[in-house]
């Protein structure tokens, strides 16, 4: 079984050969983009650096997946957006929208017609020919993210208490936009989609918004997707869980903080069969811990029932190889032991 069929054997609920640990979202180090002379900006524009820093995690880290692309802003891009691309270990951000309300919010004509989304093309195509066994996971903005991306994230909480119906509309339209994203992206074949929704965090947004506005753009995006399908939603998410877990993705990515006991528990109460991914943290673990500190995460999280190991969000770019790799050392660690103890 390669690791392709181990990743899809998983979300399926079929028998796997071991816990998958794939890149959900992205790992980008600063050790792989000066072995591999792929730094940014140049890695976000450059179809051949895109790759290497890509396939670095699977090619020095053994981490069984790839993941693109490197950043949150081609969509935001192809809405007419100014992006600063940034460099060395910041990723790219909006800089200059060309929206003031939410009624402002249209698709542009050329909509998918950027540089950068063409250069995501190639790469995509690049990796499925020379690793096809390796599961290829593209990250795709969330819709509430993307709107707040247009509009400023504060302005757009302020919108939602006082023009709730503007903004309704609004994410409405850009739903559509990224369904337009999708069906570009199944074209290829991608292994699986990352719905990744951090402006949705329970931090920020009261949860019966969510329930009430996002979740059902989130529904329209999970069955437009022709692929695997996860939903990742950055920080607390305790109080959303029961509407992650029924939103039909195939997996929700979570951070550390979140309970995987309560989470374990309400998918059972919902007879729901959504996978687990992520609770291995980004900071206190694979930034600033051990080796060991990596290991007892994995170990903890393999006990308790997560499905996917990953890192909680995407990993920062400082973190040490050897803590990257150390979260394949500790499940395999953990699968010989079981096996010694038959």
């Amino acid at each position: 079984m390669n690791l392709r069929e181990n990743f899809i054997n998983c979300l399926e609920g079929r028998y796997v050969e071991k816990t998958p640990v794939v890149p959900v979202t992205t790992i980008t180090l600063m050790e792989y983009r000066e072995r591999f002379n792929s730094n940014f900006p140049e890695a976000h524009i450059d179809s051949d650096k895109m790759v290497k820093l890509a396939v670095a995690p699977y090619v020095v880290s053994e981490i069984e997946g790839i993941n693109l692309p490197f950043d949150m802003t081609i969509e935001a891009e192809a809405f007419g957006c100014e992006i600063d691309l940034r460099e060395n270990e910041h990723t790219p951000e909006v800089v200059k929208t060309p929206f003031n309300r939410p009624s402002d919010i249209h698709v542009p004509c050329d909509f998918l017609q950027t540089s950068r989304v063409g250069v995501l093309e190639e790469s995509i195509i690049r990796i499925k020919e020379n690793y096809p066994d390796v599961p290829l996971i593209i990250g795709v903005v969330g819709p509430f993210t993307l709107l707040g991306q247009l509009l400023g994230i504060e302005n757009l909480l302020k919108y939602v208490k006082k023009d709730y119906f503007e903004v309704e509309d609004a994410i409405s339209i850009v739903t559509e936009a990224l369904e337009e994203f999708i069906a570009l992206l199944n074209s290829y074949k991608v292994d699986a989609i990352c719905i990744c929704e951090p402006s949705s965090s329970s931090d920020l947004l009261n949860p019966e918004i969510f329930k009430k506005l996002v979740k059902p753009e989130l529904e329209i995006l999970a069955d437009s997707i022709k692929s695997k399908t996860i939903l990742h939603v950055c920080g607390n998410t305790n109080p959303i869980i029961p509407d992650m877990l029924t939103c039909n993705y195939d997996a929700i990515s979570i951070e550390d903080v979140v309970d995987i006991n309560y989470i374990t528990k309400t998918r059972k109460e919902l007879n729901s069969n959504t996978k687990i991914c992520g609770n291995i943290s980004t900071n206190k673990a694979l930034l600033q811990g051990t080796t060991e500190t990596v290991k007892d995460e994995v170990t903890t999280a393999l006990e308790k029932g997560v499905e996917i190991i990953c890192s909680s969000c995407s990993v920062p770019p400082m973190t040490p190889e050897a803590n990257v790799n150390a979260m394949i050392k500790a499940r395999d660690k953990y699968y010989n032991q079981k096996t010694n103890n038959y």
